[in-house]
């Protein structure tokens, strides 16, 4: 009897052991739920910072493309310093964009340093543009000689 008895109470030892693993895997369950629904919450935060940079981006785009135009009734030395100046502008812009490429596939822990490289790279770009856009109005435009001629 002795055999029996000895070996209940190692069954009721192992009952309630059993029992305190479970409370554990509802937190690993739990945990892992709030770590699926943070990455999601970050993949969606990164997803609508790249749409907005873009937008910024092609913005510039149209603004150079528009500089360009006026640029193109200059003649002579000037309108080609203000084309080197354009596409100086124009490859800042290309820099930015493999920026937020490198950035949207970015661990995240060199996510928060490559956003603000990108941040940093948009206002030195809007800068630029400033720069030469400014530069532009304070020069004189000479007509080109197909517009002397008409």
């Amino acid at each position: 009897m002795k055999i029996p008895l000895s070996m209940m109470f190692g069954l009721f030892l192992l009952i309630p052991a059993g029992s305190w693993n479970e409370p554990s895997r509802l937190e690993a369950s739990s945990q892992e739920q709030t770590t699926k629904a943070n990455t999601e919450s970050q993949q969606r935060e990164r997803e609508e910072y790249a749409k907005s940079i873009q937008a910024k981006l092609d913005e510039y785009d149209k603004k150079l493309d528009g500089l360009d135009a006026q640029v193109s009734t200059m003649n002579g030395a000037e309108k080609d310093d203000f084309r080197k100046m354009i596409q100086q502008v124009r490859d800042q812009r290309k820099g930015i964009a493999t920026q937020l490429d490198s950035a949207k596939n970015a661990s995240p822990g060199a996510w928060g340093v490559m956003k603000s490289d990108v941040d940093s790279g948009l206002k030195k770009l809007e800068r630029s543009y400033q720069d030469v856009s400014k530069k532009y109005e304070l020069t004189p435009v000479t007509p080109s000689k197909n517009q002397k001629k008409q």
